[in-house]
């Protein structure tokens, strides 16, 4: 287990732009955000500057046009339906910063070594890092290699007596859940225990605490338990269970990954650690503002 150190954001790389008409209006709105005070009315460099920002946080297309998202884009606007009715789901944006002191993150092999320095060189990259840069000063690490909520591999702890054992010693606060990788391989191929069960079996010991749940992706593994569609069936549970914990806030994680993160389609590269792991930091602070 790890604790913070201290740390500054990371960006990622800019990407090619192709905007349509609808994406450059929300752009435009999106820039003038920032207000000035009215004796000071803002410069063609300003906002040109405003606009830039923004749209190095814009998502990418996924169908492979090279584009944006504009779907995405609005749901980064508007996260919420007006009426209430869709769920909660998390988009990181900007630089933000949590109410959350203490975060505990529980993962699988995906999060073995990613705050340590064999795996991230730099330490303002590693998991404590970057959680202490939004503001969470108290983070502990939790992971173990095939690890899912169920089963267990060679006696070792699952998902589940991960926080039990957590919570007995005393972590409260916030709680990252970087599990389902392994969970969504296990019940495609049979498992007796579907996703929902699996959600719920974590959700019932975190009653009353701010819980985190980024999706899980995959990119063309050579074990096809654990290809895309399984982790997409996964990631529907996930946000369908929105709708019966409310101290529930789902990341939409997969939508971000490149495939270029990937080592062999299902863990990260050095790359890929460095993104997951600021992506995930600045969506705890979306999710649990200060």
């Amino acid at each position: 287990m790890t604790r913070d150190q201290t740390s500054s954001p990371r960006t990622l790389k800019r990407r090619r732009l192709q905007l349509t008409a609808g994406v450059v209006g929300a752009i435009a709105a999106l820039s003038f955000v920032p207000v000035a005070p009215a004796s000071a009315e803002p410069s063609i460099g300003e906002l040109m500057d405003s606009a830039g920002r923004i749209i190095q946080e814009l998502p990418i297309d996924q169908n492979g046009s090279g584009g944006y998202d504009l779907e995405s884009l609005f749901n980064l606007l508007v996260p919420q339906a007006p009426d209430g009715k869709a769920p909660p789901q998390v988009t990181p944006t900007g630089e933000r910063r949590t109410s959350c002191a203490q975060v505990t993150h529980i993962g699988d092999s995906t999060s073995v070594g990613i705050d340590s320095a064999a795996k991230v060189t730099d330490p303002e990259d590693r998991l404590s890092a970057q959680y202490k840069r939004v503001g969470a000063t108290d983070s502990v690490l939790d992971a173990a290699g095939g690890r899912s909520i169920v089963e267990k591999v060679d006696g070792e702890p699952n998902a589940v007596d991960a926080i039990t054992s957590q919570l007995a010693s005393g972590r409260r606060g916030c709680w990252v859940i970087a599990m389902g990788v392994n969970d969504a391989a296990n019940v495609a191929v049979g498992s007796s225990v579907d996703a929902d069960a699996r959600i719920d079996r974590v959700m019932s010991k975190l009653t009353g605490q701010n819980v985190l749940w980024p999706t899980v992706m995959t990119s063309n593994p050579s074990n096809k338990a654990y290809a895309p569609a399984n982790m997409r069936t996964f990631n529907t549970a996930l946000q369908k269970a929105t709708g019966r914990y409310p101290n529930l806030k789902v990341y939409d994680f997969a939508s971000e990954t490149q495939d270029d993160w990937y080592v062999d389609g299902i863990h990260y590269n050095a790359a890929g650690v460095v993104q997951r792991n600021r992506l995930f930091a600045t969506a705890l602070a979306t999710a649990f503002p200060a």
